[in-house]
C-alpha cells in the first residue's frame, strides 16, 4: 500500500497538491495523508497553538469529506497534523513507511518565485529518499499517458529508471528519453549513446515502451520543457544529486529550472542503489 504525503497549508494554490495526488491514487491500494504542519509559534498570532490545531482539524475534516466521493475504491484519505520544521515533519511522516512518495505544490503559503524554488520544497527534495511529485499552481493534472525521461552524461541522469519505469507499468504510459549531446567530444557523446542504450535495455526487459530523441547541442532543459508543452498528459522525471555530495549540492541547477518552470508535473526521484545491467548500475557511472 502507498502512503501519498500532501502538505497542505490552507492556500488557494496549495489545493492543486490534491489534485494531483487524487490522479495518482488512481492505480492502487493508498492511503492519501492530508498533513497540516503548525509551527513551534501559530500562524495566527491572536491564537494558541491549541487554538489552532482545532482550526486545522476541523477544516481538514472538511475537505477530506468533500473529496471522499472521488476517491477510487481502494483509496481512503486521512488528516495529520504534525509540529516542527515544515520541511522536516513531511519527510519525516514520508519516511515512517516503506512505500510512500510526496506530493506537493509549488507555489504555497510562503511564496515561490517562478526560477527560483522556495525553501521548503527544495529542502523537501534535499532530505528525502522518497520520491517527490511536484506541479505549479494552474497546472490541471491528468491521468499519466507519456513520462518524459531527459538524459545527459551525469551518473545520476540514469537512477530514475527503476522508478520510471514502474510508473509506467502502473500507468500503461510510453516512456519518452530526450538524449542531449551537449558536447562535441566523441568521448562525452559515445558515454551518452552508451547511457542511452541501457536505459532502453533495461526498459526493455520490463516490457515498458518506449521511444528516444536524441539531439545535437540544445540545452536539456528547455528541450525537455519544450516537449512537455507539446505532449497532453505527460509527466517530467528527474534525479536529485547524489545524497553523499555537499548539501548545498544535493539539487542540482538543471532540476530546480525543470521543477519551477515546467507545465506539467514533475517526480524527483533520489539517487537509488539497484543493478541495472552488467556494469550499469543506478548509483555508478
Amino acid at each position: 500500500m502507498t502512503n501519498i504525503v500532501v502538505p497542505f497549508d490552507f492556500s488557494n494554490e496549495a489545493e492543486i497538491g490534491i489534485e494531483l495526488a487524487l490522479q495518482l491514487s488512481k492505480v492502487g491500494d493508498c492511503v492519501l495523508q492530508l498533513v497540516y504542519v503548525q509551527r513551534k509559534q501559530p500562524d495566527f498570532g491572536h491564537l494558541g497553538l491549541l487554538d489552532e490545531r482545532r482550526i486545522a482539524e476541523r477544516e481538514l475534516d472538511a475537505i477530506l469529506e468533500r473529496i471522499q466521493p472521488r476517491l477510487a475504491p481502494r483509496v481512503r484519505a486521512e488528516r495529520v497534523i504534525r509540529q516542527g520544521k515544515v520541511y522536516r515533519e513531511i519527510v519525516d511522516q514520508a519516511e515512517m513507511y516503506e512505500d510512500s512518495l510526496i506530493v506537493t505544490s509549488t507555489h504555497g503559503a510562503s511564496g515561490f518565485e517562478e526560477i527560483f524554488l522556495g525553501s521548503n520544497t527544495l529542502r523537501m527534495l534535499a532530505s528525502t529518499t522518497r520520491p517527490v511529485f511536484t506541479i505549479k499552481h494552474g497546472v490541471v493534472p491528468g491521468d499519466i499517458r507519456t513520462i518524459l525521461f531527459p538524459l545527459d552524461t551525469t551518473f545520476e541522469s540514469r537512477q530514475k529508471a527503476p522508478y520510471v519505469a514502474r510508473l509506467a507499468k502502473d500507468w500503461n504510459a510510453e516512456v519518452r528519453i530526450l538524449a542531449v549531446m551537449e558536447s562535441a567530444n566523441k568521448a562525452v557523446r559515445a558515454k551518452l549513446q552508451s547511457y542511452l542504450a541501457q536505459v532502453e535495455s533495461y526498459l526493455d526487459d520490463r516490457k515498458v515502451r518506449h521511444a528516444a530523441q536524441t539531439v545535437q547541442d540544445a540545452d536539456l532543459v528547455d528541450l525537455t520543457l519544450e516537449q512537455a508543452t507539446r505532449t497532453p498528459n505527460s509527466l517530467i522525471a528527474i534525479t536529485t544529486r547524489d545524497k553523499e555530495a555537499p548539501r548545498i549540492f544535493l539539487v542540482g541547477n538543471k532540476p530546480q529550472r525543470l521543477i519551477s518552470q515546467s507545465p506539467v508535473p514533475v517526480v524527483a526521484v533520489a539517487p537509488v542503489v539497484e543493478p541495472i545491467r552488467d556494469s550499469f548500475r543506478a548509483t555508478g557511472s
